[in-house]
């Protein structure tokens, strides 16, 4: 058959003049070049673990929880695991939350949320346990930008009808990260790039309600969406709703994971997969515990 279209190619271009025949064959090349860049380039596929939350008083089968979404994240042989945010209420939950993950086959790459810190010593405490707090990381041909939403704003108030500020002692470190964020423009040119923080960016519509602690508010969120919009960025990896949503707003994709912990907002537990497209398509498929709804009950509000 391949011997036939070959014939059949050659004597299309004997018929053809040579200027023809050689924009024809450039063509080929052309085309064949992208056929092989796409076959060198396959799918990325990423899991998303989200509020694992050791320690949480709503979730006492966390621990358990989160050694089931290893087993099962493993069997599907990601490329990395994120764990993006809420990792445990206290220290010695965290590092067990560390202990759990060493099961993972993937590499994995951890990004704080607002039950990780909320003030500078925090801060550190997490940067000793955990490393980088915002950093790139690249999983085959995609580029991570992993942030730290702590650095957006100020989110120890639940029920605040207005966003508190941030930090005084918090506005250096955001500062630093802002204008690393902007500097990323040079290192990222030319290759598929997404983000995964905490806490969203947006509201899914009227979800959650209009609480300022469910998204990043302003100044920062339109500080950063105009730093992502400029590194080309096009999808948001995000927890913080314990509740599975992906929607559009201005230009991004959000993809929220599900919680494996407990269920604020209603939904199931569980995770969530990514795969990523040679040309920067990102689709996402959310797996869920198998009687995950029926394991916690709906609570009423997180603590903090």
């Amino acid at each position: 058959m391949a011997q036939k279209q070959l014939s059949d190619f050659c004597l299309g271009l004997s018929i053809i003049g040579p200027m023809k025949q050689l924009r024809v064959v450039l063509a080929g090349l052309l085309y064949a070049a992208t056929l092989s860049a796409l076959a060198g380039n396959p799918d990325v596929m990423i899991a998303q673990l989200s509020d694992t939350h050791l320690g949480e008083k709503h979730s006492p089968q966390a621990a358990d929880n989160l050694r089931k979404a290893v087993e099962m994240i493993n069997a599907r042989h990601p490329d990395a695991v994120i764990l993006s945010g809420d990792i445990g209420e206290k220290p010695e939950n965290r590092e067990q939350v560390k202990e759990i993950l060493k099961a993972l086959t993937a590499p994995t790459f951890y990004v704080p949320g607002n039950h990780d810190f909320h003030d500078a010593k925090g801060l550190e405490r997490y940067r000793k346990a955990f490393g980088r707090d915002y950093y790139r990381f690249q999983v085959k041909n995609v580029e991570v930008l992993a942030l730290n939403s702590q650095l957006l704003g100020n989110y120890q108030k639940f029920d605040g009808p207005t966003p508190p500020p941030l930090l005084d002692e918090l506005l250096p470190e955001s500062q630093r990260m802002l204008a690393w964020l902007g500097e990323q423009a040079g290192p990222t040119k030319g290759k598929v790039v997404i983000a995964v923080q905490h806490i969203p960016l947006f509201r899914d519509k009227d979800f959650p309600d209009a609480k300022p602690y469910w998204t990043v508010n302003d100044p920062y969120a339109q500080r950063e969406l105009d730093l992502l919009r400029k590194l080309g960025v096009k999808h948001l990896l995000a927890g913080h709703w314990h509740n599975a949503r992906v929607f559009d707003h201005a230009g991004i994709t959000t993809h929220v994971a599900p919680a494996t912990s407990w269920l604020p907002l209603g939904g199931q537990l569980g995770f969530a997969m990514h795969t990523v497209s040679a040309t920067g398509d990102l689709h996402t498929e959310f797996v869920y515990f198998p009687d995950a709804a029926r394991q916690e009950p709906p609570a009423a509000a997180p603590d903090r």
